[in-house]
């Protein structure tokens, strides 16, 4: 099966969860993540959820109340993104492709955070992570040392698959679905 068709098909397990169902979901995943932030403050870049996405606004606003920075996502160009930083909800925007971001002038490189969350069509049991197909963070962390940052992979267990991944494709240190930890 093309990755595309592969897509497609992952797109609709995904849509055809109940709202109520990804909200039931999106509230394990966040409170995983929560679990985990250690005490020290970390740099942590996410993303803001577009469509069915895992949502982590839970865990955005625990962020919020802490220590920690938090930045997302705005896409610049069809094939490059910067990570903004995001520190309230009034900061959003809506940004190139209809996809919320921040409007804060203050970025940074992803080499310079600690975690990178990151949302996904699918991913595999290796780690390997299917995109959107833009490249967006495959670009951006092809010159990234191993573990600088740490790739956070978020999906719901329905989206895991298999697939043989691209030499450029970025894999995931860790993967959380409703159900846990698969990879860490």
């Amino acid at each position: 099966m093309s990755k595309n068709a592969l897509r497609s098909q992952l797109l609709t397990l995904r849509d055809g969860l109940s709202p109520a169902r990804r909200e039931t979901f999106n509230q394990r995943i966040s409170k995983y993540l929560i679990e985990t932030l250690p005490t020290k403050p970390l740099r942590i870049g996410s993303y803001l959820a577009f469509g069915s996405e895992v949502d982590l606004d839970t865990f955005h606003q625990h962020v919020f109340s802490r220590t920690h920075e938090l930045l997302v996502p705005r896409i610049l160009s069809k094939t490059t993104m910067e990570m903004a930083a995001y520190q309230q909800e009034t900061d959003l925007v809506i940004g190139r492709f209809g996809i919320r971001t921040s409007k804060h002038d203050e970025v940074a490189e992803l080499d310079a955070l600690d975690w990178l969350i990151m949302p996904c069509c699918g991913f595999d049991r290796r780690g390997y992570r299917l995109g959107m197909g833009g490249g967006f963070y495959d670009r951006a962390l092809e010159h990234c040392p191993h573990m600088a940052p740490i790739r956070i992979g978020v999906a719901y267990a329905v989206q895991e698959t298999q697939f043989e991944p691209e030499d450029w494709d970025q894999s995931f240190d860790w993967i959380i679905t409703e159900n846990g930890f698969i990879r860490r």
